[in-house]
């Protein structure tokens, strides 16, 4: 059965290239997605085969507990010429598993289009299709809210 595909997109006013880079660095994440923590914060770039926790929740970024959602990365291909950027990770819990990435292709010299997918449910023994298109309806929401941020953030970072 092919997995259910939450897919939201956005332009923003940034080369593809600094799109690019915001959105494959796991690092920045916290700057756009809200309630979002990465711990531990690693100092140096990740690329794939590393695996990282994203814990979000209320109150996470004061060192109460959250969500756990852990990934590894397996694809980082910047945007060239003719090609669009990917950056994906596979979610391996513990309560979320799947897929999840970012797509990003040049508009024009100045402007990108960002598109982030997510193809994620809870583990467990949860109905699939039920469980994704639950999952889904949250993930939507949160990854609007999310590109809206990215958008404003990266018009102030030009």
């Amino acid at each position: 059965m092919a997995a259910y595909r939450v897919e939201v997109a956005r332009v923003v006013s940034v080369p593809a290239s600094v799109a690019f880079a915001w959105v494959a660095d796991p690092r920045t994440h916290p700057r756009f997605i809200p309630l979002t923590h990465l711990v531990p914060e690693p100092t140096a770039p990740l690329g794939p085969g590393d695996e990282f926790t994203m814990v979000s929740g209320p109150g996470v970024r004061r060192g109460l507990p959250g969500f756990a959602d852990t990934m590894v990365i397996t694809t980082e291909e910047p945007p060239t010429a003719g090609r669009v950027g990917r950056s994906a990770v596979r979610k391996v819990g513990p309560y979320l598993v799947g897929e999840a990435g970012f797509d990003v292709v040049a508009v024009d010299e100045h402007r990108s289009r960002v598109v982030w997918w997510e193809e994620a449910r809870f583990a467990g023994p949860w109905p699939r299709r039920l469980n994704e298109r639950a999952v889904g309806l949250f993930l939507r929401g949160m990854m609007h809210l999310s590109l809206h941020r990215l958008a404003r953030l990266l018009r102030r970072h030009r």
